[in-house]
């Protein structure tokens, strides 16, 4: 019998190293900085401090708080990405998929409560929410970056906890000509543990070009942008499935009793695998308590795997830009960028079946049952099918974006604009997936196997009995293969403002500025569209010829997951307890997955169309749900009024601004219900609702508010060198558009004591699929900054900020009419809504700067900037399957639900936020050391936001260094995630394990040429 090895590891203190850096780094500030005013010779600055001296005097000058960093130089922007470019930021954090910066947190905020213009105009994006994914714009093609965590009335609406601004240049405004071509080489060394041979160095090559002329018509600047990546993104998996149940644990009875373990395979009230284990966790009314509230449990999932990927990422952008000034009055600009992702992924996986079939007998127990008091599943046993599958996955990802801007000087003091957006973004995921299930005695059908699972150390291990599973003829049964069409999602955002800019010196107030905006934002998205084949008329052959025509001779890698788990991945015992040798390591049998595919299949796999998800289940395979289909459109008209000031307080000189900002938005849902009939008898008497889903019917529903949104900052310097900075700004984020869905489910249940013929007296119980009728989280935010500036490389800045909003998602019963027979019927629709409950969030940030230019010699070289924010909430967010909830019963009624799954945060937020540069520039030689931090924090599911899922703490460290060989070269070479910090995730609770990702270090090396 195995033995749990050891205790779960404590979570390690990346934190403490971060603020010990910082600490010793700011440490070495206390010479004088006033040496810097003494030196006559003129010192040309370049590379990273240029950048950090850029980013202190943006902040310096701002009337907002804000974090920016910018280049004057397109391409010079000291990251690889958008997203790693941005975590360098104070409080900005990212979150990590396939290895790269996607997503970003302002102070710890998940992204849906932040927002993102590029140049000025929101971005659609493919998600089904409102964040940007950052891995699919290149840092190469945008020359300056901005975080304002305070708002302004003239800004877009959209960000409690800030908003992100992304600029490219406009060539004349840029000054000057130049060509620039860059090449960088990407290395990544986990891909020398894959058993292919094509596996070589990818590239990202970037050609960038700017220029303005005089002409007969004014000043023209054109400058263009193209960038070609083609990379890997290696990475390796330990998972469960994203669903979990709560099991009852009867670790109190006979363990040689059938009573004993989760499930005993032959008591369904124990069998958690067919329902009856499941906990009752409904409040009884007649007793007021849940009957099962105290009963132990654990949390189990459907599925374990182990998933080895091979990947490919192909990427090209073009940003295109041109600037005509007619004459000194007009100006008008038009840009366009455009990206085409295309991400392919070879998946192989090994599955344990069964997991809440856990049978810890003393006939197949190979480990002992362990359970967290939390319920969390550490060790145990379970009887049921193993499975191999193959996956070939595909995402495409096309986003565009393009906008027109004009700008006319009226007369000395006024200053007219208008402009014109669009944004657009789509998004095709499609899987194909063959599977083959365990046999042990070379029949014809499917045997279940003993698998003992062990969690420890943030990943899984597997232990079998008997079974080796590097042997091809032990999966040879049950071919199935699935053909999806995973991710289907469009959405597009069209937008027109108008604006003024009037100069109004009046001693205090400098200028007035004000416009309207209208905007369309609209999001489609058709749920996974499934052809399924297990069998006839699809397939052909049998699992066996299957596997032998498409079996790979080696595992695809080397070491698999041998960073994650200490000794074998998987171990094969006889029933002793002792190891055998065949089928103990780190591998399992894996297929070509087309090839097994096309075997299964007996033709070519295909992808089916949007349209099928209106199909049956007997035209597809497996059922649809059209129910769930998004069709979103939301339209908004802002208009703002905004005063900038300066002038004195006292004897102190005071800037800022105030103004208002109303804004009203209408959401039109579209969507789909089966068809409702009412059947009576022959006295015309009701006796039921028919609802036929294979009739659909489409349904509509509107939903409007009207928001105002005032805000004011300021700006007081204390010194010349010391600024007290304020800010407070009422903001709203809306609900996501994948979250304004209209489908309905129905039931329904006659309450009219068998003698009525009045619609009115049928209940019908409806599930939605999303609800229009979401409100915005409205917030009020306070801001307050003490900023000190010794000199333009020197920043120490405290700021302190408060935000109280009104509550969070919650699931309620709301009453919606509809038509049937042409009466109306009031059902109760089960929905998510935004409560009324005040929530709060309040935090601090510290950010500092030094360069030390007055060391003597080399030392002059050596500088430093480092951020850190904490940020504490009393906002709860209940889990929809395992939390306290409110659930309304099919006769309308409320019964409330014991929650047995402590609360999370808000989505997003992360208690410590931590980033740490660390470089020495001098000369044409620029290094630096990075290190970021986050802690861990709740990330929402797109399918199933409402079930919890935290991801653990993280610290990346990276380090680039450059070397300017002449006034036209620059060699570089840097390196992300350098000693291969893994990401693990848990769900539902903070230690049941789900997840954990390997990505590897990557290393990039250029070369680039500026003429």
């Amino acid at each position: 019998m195995f033995e749990l090895r050891g205790e779960r590891r404590l979570s390690r203190s990346r934190l403490t190293r971060a603020l010990m850096l910082s600490c010793a780094v700011t440490a070495f500030s206390a010479p004088a900085f006033a040496q810097d005013d003494e030196v006559e010779d003129v010192v040309v600055i370049q590379g990273i401090r240029q950048t950090i001296q850029d980013s202190i005097e943006t902040k310096r000058n701002s009337d907002t708080v804000v974090e920016a960093l910018s280049s004057d130089d397109i391409g010079d922007l000291p990251a690889l990405s958008i997203g790693e470019a941005l975590e360098t930021l104070t409080s900005a954090a990212s979150h990590i998929e396939q290895g790269g910066a996607t997503e970003i947190s302002i102070r710890g905020l998940g992204p849906y409560l932040g927002s993102t213009v590029i140049n000025g105009r929101e971005a659609a994006n493919g998600s089904g929410d409102r964040s940007v994914n950052f891995s699919q714009f290149p840092s190469e093609l945008f020359n300056s970056l901005a975080v304002y965590k305070t708002q302004e009335a003239s800004f877009i609406e959209g960000g409690v906890s800030g908003q992100i601004s992304l600029s490219t240049l406009r060539p004349i405004d840029y000054g000057r000509s130049r060509i620039q071509l860059e090449l960088k080489g990407n290395y990544n060394p986990d891909n020398s543990d894959l058993n292919i041979s094509e596996r070589g160095i990818g590239h990202r090559a970037t050609l960038s070009f700017v220029d303005s002329w005089e002409t007969g018509a004014g000043e023209f600047g054109l400058s263009f942008g193209y960038q070609n990546n083609r990379s890997t993104n290696p990475e390796q998996e330990a998972r469960t499935t994203s669903s979990f149940r709560d099991c009852r644990n009867v670790v109190s009875g006979d363990p040689n009793s059938d009573n004993f373990g989760v499930d005993s395979l032959g008591d369904p009230d124990q069998n958690c695998d067919s329902g009856g284990g499941d906990l009752v966790l409904e409040v009884d009314p007649a007793t007021g308590v849940a009957p099962d509230a105290n009963t132990p449990f654990v949390f189990v999932p459907s599925q374990r795997h182990f998933r080895q990927n091979i990947t490919d990422d192909a990427r090209d952008s073009i940003f295109f830009a041109a600037q005509w000034q007619p004459n000194a009055r007009w100006d008008i600009n038009v840009d366009y960028q455009q990206s085409d992702r295309e991400f392919t992924e070879l998946r192989s996986d090994l599955t344990i079946d069964g997991n809440s079939v856990l049978n810890v007998g003393e006939s197949g127990e190979i480990v002992p049952l362990s359970v967290s008091p939390t319920g969390a599943f550490l060790g145990g046993t379970t009887y049921d099918g193993a499975e191999v599958s193959s996956h070939y996955m595909e995402r495409i990802e096309e986003y565009t974006g393009y906008g027109l801007q004009a700008e006319y000087q009226l007369t000395d003091d006024l200053t007219i604009s208008a402009d014109y957006s669009y944004s657009e973004t789509m998004r095709r995921e499609n899987i194909i997936q063959s599977r083959l299930r365990s046999d042990t005695d070379g029949d014809s059908g499917s045997e279940d196997v003993f698998v003992g699972i062990i969690v420890e150390d943030d990943a899984q291990r597997f232990v079998f009995g008997d079974f080796d599973v590097t042997d091809p003829a032990n999966f040879d049964v049950g071919p199935r293969t699935r053909e999806d069409l995973n991710q289907f999602r469009n959405n597009s955002i069209e937008a027109f403002r108008a604006d003024f800019d009037y100069l109004w010196d009046n001693g205090f107030i400098t200028n007035v500025r004000g416009g309207v905006r209208h905007s369309t934002l609209e999001y489609d998205s058709v749920p996974r569209v499934r052809r399924e084949s297990d069998g006839s008329p699809l397939s052909v052959g049998d699992g066996a010829a299957a596997s032998a025509a498409c079996m790979n001779t080696v595992f695809p890698e080397d070491d698999f997951l041998a960073d994650v788990v200490d000794g074998p991945l998987i171990t094969n015992v006889d029933s002793a307890g002792n190891v055998i040798a065949n089928g103990t390591g780190n591998s399992y049998v894996t297929f070509d997955p087309l090839c097994l595919a096309e075997a299964i299949l007996g033709r070519a796999p295909s992808i089916p169309d949007a349209s099928d998800v209106f199909l049956t289940s007997a035209e597809m395979g497996t059922g649809q749900n059209p129910l769930q289909i998004v069709d979103v459109a939301e339209e908004t008209i802002a208009a703002y009024l905004q005063a900038d000031f300066t002038g004195e307080m006292g004897e102190l000189p005071v800037r800022g601004n105030f103004g208002v900002r109303v804004v009203d938005t209408e959401v039109t849902s579209n969507g789909y219900r089966g068809s409702l009939t009412i059947d009576r008898d022959g006295a015309n008497v009701i006796t039921g609702i028919g609802v036929d889903n294979s009739n659909l019917v489409e349904i509509t529903a509107n939903h409007s508010y009207t928001e105002v949104l005032p805000s004011a900052n300021l700006v007081v310097e204390l010194r010349d060198d010391v600024l007290l900075r304020g800010g407070i700004y009422r903001a709203l984020s809306r609900p996501d558009p994948s979250d304004l869905g209209v489908g309905r489910s129905f039931s329904s249940s006659i309450d009219n004591d068998g003698g009525s013929t009045d619609v009115a007296d049928v209940i019908a119980q409806v599930t939605g699929f999303g609800n229009p009728e979401l409100d915005p989280l409205m917030s009020w935010n306070y801001d307050a900054a003490l900023e000190w500036y010794p000199n333009e490389d020197t920043i120490l800045a405290f700021g302190v900020y408060y935000k109280s909003f009104n509550g969070g998602f919650t699931n309620v019963g709301q009453v919606e009419t509809f038509t049937v027979d042409g009466q109306d019927l009031q059902a109760v629709v089960t929905t998510q809504s935004v409560d009324s409950e005040e929530s709060t969030i309040s935090g601090f940030e510290i950010s500092a700067a030094h360069a030390f230019s007055y060391l003597p010699g080399v030392w002059s070289g050596l500088g430093f900037r480092v951020g850190y924010n904490y940020a504490d909430s009393d906002f709860e967010f209940e889990d929809a399957v395992f939390g306290a909830s409110t659930i309304i019963a099919a006769d309308g009624t409320e019964i409330e639900r014991v929650g047995i799954v402590a609360p999370a945060n808000v989505p997003g937020l992360s208690e410590h936020v931590a980033s740490a540069q660390l470089y020495y520039s001098i000369g044409d030689l620029d290094l630096q050391g990075v290190y970021k931090y986050r802690s861990g924090y709740f990330q929402q599911f797109i399918s199933t936001p409402g079930n919890l899922r935290y991801i653990d703490e993280r610290g990346i460290y990276e380090a680039r260094a450059s070397y300017q060989v002449n006034d036209a070269v620059r060699v570089s070479v840097e390196a992300i995630n350098i000693f291969d910090e893994p990401r693990v995730q848990y769900n539902p609770t903070l230690d049941n394990f789900a997840e954990v990702n390997v990505y590897g270090p990557r290393i990039y090396f250029g070369v680039r040429g500026r003429f």
